[in-house]
């Protein structure tokens, strides 16, 4: 990934994060040497009281990382169990956490990672806030806890005198819709605990934030404190506090250095990741793009009309372990001019190859490492931290109190207080940049307390589209540029006029945009604008591997049904690949693709004629639905239509469907099958059977 505006600076971020490495393994003695004598030194000092809380093994042997709630007694208390895969129900239920703190009920969060059955089970109040991964499964810290509720081998009513409620979150464009969170209500209370509040069901295919705040507000907290014994409490009239008490918050300082050698030890910042996106970064691997190729036939980047097809090298990667059609987690950076418009704002355009490390501050106890460090300061706003999207309102809130200008900050105050005030911020798709220049010009912030309150930088997930069973050493995804036309940024700022909030520096600002502020504005997509247009052949970018419900039957005459659009073709493509690779042995292979024009989007389209016309084919029927070639558009959903009575005997011969693509091309063919096999319970028996599977976005 070209950093142009900081090639006199060093090398490039990832491969900085590379030589960060390197340097390390350097002083890996030394450094190894210090924190050993720092522990024992730490140990002699504190005693008993303060030894470092052992770690604790489960009951299979496996090893736990410490509770940072560990000195919280069970049974008092709130307890908020979160299941995330992206961090948006971590970030909840730290809001809950807040939310409680002001209406003085205790209260502790908890990853379900940690989770203690021994515990668990004394709590009196406990609130889940629970994501459904995939096509319905439970995300992967929540995992062992999701298998723990469903045990038959439990006591009758092992959690009798535990007051509950549930956040579940999903997408409503999904089939299986909430369902984790559902199946934790419905389990917690077979096992004897009492429902005290409704289940929230927040909706990520409309405002998920919108949907959670709306479940508090009606009626979430007069339930808990009725569950405490607590009776009505007003709590603490809302405000915003000082820029140094919001500073007392934080629990690390960032120390900087020319060299590592130079930087200082704390035995007690722990590495591992503080939260479920930082636990990302340290499970992460490096590795080399060997191929970046466009795939239309007709791009046009300007209009955003590109697709690519990359392939990484996982030769020196064991770690990696993937299978086909499974997913590739990809960490974007942020673009040069970006990094060092931050860097001049926090004062370190200097010191962006300087090395940078945590240590502790306002706290005695163990702490984790947001992200892995020692590393550049350069690594740490190129990857570490999201410096292109408005941050959600609960960060804003974090960064309100560190203005300084009275103006600036009553506005922010007001703003981060409406949610449908904000929700126009968000709307308008504002940067992090946007925000800074309209509200935080008078704001007093370094790079220690920036790096620990922007939000983190999230990995985006690509469905892989190569073949283990061809070579396990490679893996291929499909990338289309993600990009659309937003509404000029002076048209947002009168929208907000329209609800009464008016924005001090508004006009400033936009007369500094010049002609700008009133033309449309363009968004691309962070992930993909940097592997379709940044990324070239050799570069290095940080990837994780993770499990998809897409699976090739084992049976090579059960009928395989495949539909796809645009780049909802990559699973099937390295279906293809793995149906080649076994020399076409499969009886009845049968894709449906769509996409625009045969001559001007048809991805992989050599491939998968080449696919077709072998001998045996590995693909034995490709049907094509492009929907601008005639006056009547059409989708795949309509070639499915027409191929219905072929499509209704595959699956009664026990064949399976797999679906990838758009969320609304996903919910036509799922009506479109109902039909098609004559009942919605058909349906929905396919889907228990895991005969119907589908990966939408």
């Amino acid at each position: 990934i070209r950093l142009k505006h900081l090639k006199n600076r060093g090398p490039r971020a990832p491969h900085a994060m590379k030589t960060d490495v390197a340097d390390l393994a350097k002083l890996g003695l030394g450094l190894c040497g210090a924190v050993v004598v720092a522990r024992i030194l730490w140990k002699l000092k504190s005693g008993a009281q303060g030894a470092l809380p052992e770690t604790k093994k489960d009951q299979s042997g496996g090893v736990t990382s410490p509770k940072s709630n560990a000195s919280a007694a069970p049974s008092q208390g709130l307890w908020i169990y979160f299941g995330s895969q992206m961090g948006t129900a971590e970030g909840f239920s730290r809001e809950l956490e807040e939310e409680a703190s002001k209406l003085e009920i205790p209260a502790t969060v908890v990853d379900m990672e940690d989770f203690d059955p021994d515990v668990f089970v004394q709590h009196k109040a406990v609130i889940l806030v629970a994501a459904t991964y995939g096509e319905g499964d439970p995300t992967d810290n929540a995992a062992e806890f999701y298998k723990w509720i469903h045990d038959d081998s439990h006591e009758p009513e092992c959690l009798k005198g535990m007051h509950y409620t549930v956040m579940g979150l999903g997408n409503r464009q999904y089939v299986n819709f909430n369902s984790v969170g559902k199946a934790m209500d419905k389990q917690l209370e077979i096992m004897g605990a009492t429902r005290i509040y409704e289940r929230g069901e927040g909706d990520d295919d409309q405002n998920i934030e919108e949907d959670f705040e709306q479940w508090q507000e009606n009626g979430l907290w007069p339930a808990v404190l009725k569950a405490l014994g607590k009776g009505d409490c007003q709590g603490k009239e809302e405000g915003l506090e000082t820029a140094e008490t919001a500073l007392s918050r934080l629990t690390l300082q960032v120390k900087m250095a020319e060299s590592i050698r130079e930087l200082p030890v704390d035995p007690l910042v722990q590495v591992g990741g503080a939260d479920i996106i930082g636990k990302w970064y340290f499970q992460a691997s490096q590795a080399p793009v060997m191929v970046c190729e466009e795939l239309r036939q007709k791009p046009n980047e300007e209009a955003g009309k590109t697709t690519k097809h990359l392939e990484f090298d996982i030769k020196q990667l064991p770690g990696v372990s993937w299978r086909t059609a499974d997913n590739l987690e990809v960490l974007p950076q942020n673009p040069d001019d970006v990094v060092e418009w931050f860097a001049e704002r926090l004062k370190v355009s200097e010191q962006l190859e300087h090395y940078m490390t945590f240590t502790r501050t306002n706290t005695t106890k163990p702490v984790k490492k947001p992200f892995p460090a020692p590393c550049k300061v350069q690594t740490a706003l190129s990857i570490y931290c999201d410096l292109c999207a408005l941050p959600v309102r609960s960060t804003a809130k974090k960064f309100a109190p560190l203005v300084q200008d009275a103006a600036d900050r009553e506005t922010l105050f007001a703003l981060v207080q409406d949610r449908e005030a904000y929700q126009i911020l968000t709307d308008g798709r504002l940067t992090l940049k946007d925000f800074f220049e309209l509200f935080m010009q008078s704001a007093e912030i370094d790079l220690n307390a920036f790096v620990q309150i922007c939000q983190r930088q999230k990995n985006r997930p690509y469905t892989i589209a190569s073949s283990s069973k061809e070579d396990s050493t490679r893996i291929g995804i499909c990338v289309s540029l993600v990009q659309e036309e937003l509404s000029p940024l002076e048209s947002v700022m009168k929208e907000l006029s329209a609800k009464g909030i008016q924005i001090p520096r508004a006009a400033v600002y936009l007369q500094k945009l010049g002609a700008s502020a009133s033309q449309p504005r363009r968004f691309r997509g962070l992930c993909s604008e940097m592997l379709c247009l940044r990324t070239t052949k050799g570069e290095k970018l940080w990837i994780a591997a993770r499990a998809s419900s897409f699976r090739l039957p084992k049976r090579t005459t059960t009928p395989i049904i495949m539909l796809g659009a645009g780049t909802g073709l990559a699973p099937f493509r390295g279906f293809v690949r793995e149906f080649m690779a076994e020399k076409g042995s499969r009886s009845k292979t049968v894709l449906f693709f769509g996409c625009t024009k045969s001559d001007e989007d048809f991805i992989y389209k050599k491939e998968l004629e080449d696919a077709a016309q072998k001998d045996p084919p590995a693909l034995t029927e490709l049907i094509t639905a492009f929907s601008r070639e005639q006056k009547e558009k059409i989708y795949v959903q309509h070639r499915l239509r027409e191929k219905s009575a072929e499509v209704k005997k595959m699956m009664q011969d026990g064949g399976y469907i797999f679906v990838c693509g758009a969320t609304s091309m996903g919910k036509q063919v799922r009506d479109e099958l109902v039909t098609i096999l004559g009942s919605a319970d058909y349906f929905d028996r396919l889907k228990t059977e895991q005969r119907y599977v589908e990966e939408l976005w």
